[in-house]
This record gives structure tokens, sequence and C-alpha cells, in this order.
């Protein structure tokens, strides 16, 4: 009964028909705030107005999801020693760590998905969740807060801002017993010094991101040890690549971060230790970001144009710490670890704040081509893990 339940709370027709409702339930006072904000702030009102408008053309018409995983791989150019079938090591061969870590918790989850909630609670309260959500939505475009959404580019939800709050205290934890010789696999040792960016990892790593808020947020959270104690080095920063943006259609998954604009502190971001707001906006490099992805992207494409920004002078370090979303880095251990291997990580998703260690190879062949591959000996969990194998 609760998997039907479950299954009927996740049907857009449900949630289209209680805003609907909503919305016409409100219609009259809606409309007399909404001109009353065009009119008192209309720059933020046009920027509102267009984020819906995008909403609706890419609930329409976005390609995103639309893609299936090639069924050959690149196995067959990477030497066995790295996991592929070649007889011998590729004459054009590079490898580069790749720590992934996946957000929080959003506002839209806490909304739209159950998540670890009991379901029939979950059932029970989601009209006054959604009213809550609305209000909010409302609120923002009332006050002309052009940068700030419940439903859009979502920022994390206070559950989230504790999930990645974990993730600090477990790195803190850890950062003790570098060096003492207590870790059970040596790699677990090099990923905590690298996300730290401390010993001999020193200048060794660096931190992109995707372009939505909740994973802009996740970074400085999570790594605030890192930031604070690099707040004189202005090469530590967290570098925007539109290549991460979440595989959805969905209005949480579209950017609010103009082109190369500004990106502003949301509510969790006001109080990060060693990270003051004030330098929060310095702190995030936003010269690669282009706006949101294009209507006609798919998935595939900024998959392919991640692995290749990872070797690109774009990411110029050895050890890329790069924060995104579960249907990312899911899609992104499907298309590059080889098709022979079974790993959970290709039938799950990391959990909020799951934090995974590996080491991408690429190859380049004779007609100039780039592959990719995964070693698959060398995914190591971190913290969380993938549904529910985690690791605390």
């Amino acid at each position: 009964m609760a998997s039907i339940l479950g299954t009927l709370t996740s049907l857009p027709a449900y949630t289209l028909f209680h805003i609907s409702w909503l919305l016409h339930s409100l219609r009259r006072p809606l409309i007399l705030v909404s001109l009353l904000c065009l009119l008192s702030n209309p720059s933020a009102a046009i920027a509102k107005c267009k984020l819906f408008y995008t909403t609706f053309l890419y609930l329409a018409f976005c390609q995103d999801k639309k893609f299936t995983i090639p069924k050959d791989d690149a196995s067959q150019h990477f030497s066995s020693e790295f996991g592929g079938t070649a007889s011998s090591a590729p004459s054009s061969f590079k490898t580069k760590k790749v720590i992934v870590i996946r957000h929080g918790e959003s506002t839209w989850n806490d909304t739209f998905n159950p998540g670890g909630r009991n379901i029939a609670l979950f059932i029970l309260f989601y009209i006054p969740n959604m009213i809550k959500a609305i209000l909010t939505e409302a609120y923002f475009f009332v006050s002309g807060k052009e940068s700030e959404s419940w439903f859009f580019d979502s920022a994390l939800s206070t559950k989230g801002v504790k999930q990645i709050e974990g993730l600090r205290k477990f790195l803190q934890k850890e950062k003790m017993r570098l060096g003492s010789g207590n870790f059970m696999d040596e790699r677990e040792e090099v990923a905590i010094q690298e996300l730290l960016n401390v010993g001999s990892s020193t200048g060794n790593s660096m931190v992109v991101s995707s372009n939505l808020r909740r994973a802009i947020s996740t970074a400085a959270i999570g790594l605030s040890d890192r930031f604070a104690a690099a707040q004189n080095k202005h090469d530590d920063t967290i570098l925007l690549l539109p290549s991460l943006q979440e595989i959805s259609f969905n209005p949480d998954a579209q950017t609010i971060l103009p082109p190369g604009g500004m990106a502003h502190p949301t509510w969790c971001d006001m109080t990060i230790p060693g990270v003051p707001v004030e330098k929060f906006s310095g702190l995030i490099d936003t010269h690669l970001h282009t706006g949101n992805k294009a209507l006609d992207s798919t998935g595939l494409i900024r998959l392919n144009q991640f692995v290749s920004d990872v070797f690109s002078s774009k990411c110029d370090k050895d050890v890329i710490v790069a924060v995104g979303h579960s249907l990312f880095f899911r899609s992104f251990f499907q298309l590059f670890l080889p098709r022979s291997v079974e790993h959970i990580s290709k039938k799950k998703k990391l959990v909020n704040g799951g934090t995974v260690m590996v080491t991408l190879g690429e190859v380049t062949l004779e007609d100039g081509k780039k592959v990719y591959m995964i070693d698959p000996k060398s995914i190591v969990v971190v913290y969380g893990g993938f549904g529910k194998h985690t690791k605390k």
C-alpha cells in the first residue's frame, strides 16, 4: 500500500492538480500582488517571469534525459592494468583523480520527494508543505529577490545543510588521523588530504561545481575548512563548470545565475564557518559560466564535455573535486566504467553528501579523438556511499 501511495504522489498530474487548484483559489490576490511587484521592482519581476517562461519551454521541449548509454565502451583502448582489454599500454595516456560529491537535499526535494520520511506523514503534510513552498516563492517574487527561489534552481533545505555539515565534521575528524597509519585504505587518506588541500597534497587539487545553487552551497559548506585556511590565496576557489549541470527538465535544474554573473549567497551561505558572507561571492569563480544549459542539450553531451573539461586547461590540477548531482554522477559511472563491470554506482545514486574518489583515464587515438574510462579498481567510497550502502 505504501509503495502504491508513493507512486501516486510522484505522478506529475498529482502535483499539477494541487498547484492548479491553489493558483485558482488565490488567483485574484496573486494577480494584484504581481501587478504591484511589477510596478515597484520591474527588473526583478521580469527576471522571475522569464524563469516561468523558461520552465514551460524546458518541460515541453527539453531533450536532457532523452539519451541512452552507448553499448560500446573505451576499454579496448586501455591496458589491463587500468581495467581495459588492450594488450599493451597506449602511447598517449593520461590520468587524473576525480573526487565527486553529491549535494545535500534541496527545497525541491523537501517538497516533492519523501526522502527518508514516513510515507504516511509525507502524504499528510503534502498540501501544507506545498502551500508553504508557494507562499515562500510568492514572498521572493513580491520582495524582488530575483536570486532566490524555492522551486527554480532550488537551494539546500534545512535537512540538506545538516547533511553537508555532516560531511564537514567527518573531514575534520579524519584530518586528525592523517599520518597516523590508521587508515584501512591509504587511498582514503589521500582523498582526505586532497579534499582539505593539506599535507603533501597542498596545491595539487581544485574544486569545481555545477552552476546550481545547491551544489555551490554544498562545496562552500562541506569544504569550508579548506577555504577558511586559504582565505589569502585567491587561486583556491569554486570554479563553476556548466558541464556539471544536472540532467533534468524540472525547474530545480535550471540555473538562475546570469552568464558570468556574481553568485550571491543564499540563506544557508550566511553563516558558513570560516567563510564570511561578504567573501562568499568572491569565492565563486563564474568566468566559465555561460548560463542555463541549451534547450537541445542532453545529459550525454554534458557528460562527455565534463571529462573533456577535466583534462583541459580549465582544470589544471592533478585532482579535481567535482560537486554535482545524483543522476549526473550515476550516468557518469554508467558511461565511463567498462560495460563488463558490475558496480553499485551504475544502479544506485550517491546519497546526499556522498563522496567518492576515482581515477579517470584519457587516451588519444591516432585520429586525434580522445576516449575516457574510469579504472574500476580505483573507486573509493570516502563518505556516504550509494543507496543504502553508506559509510560514515
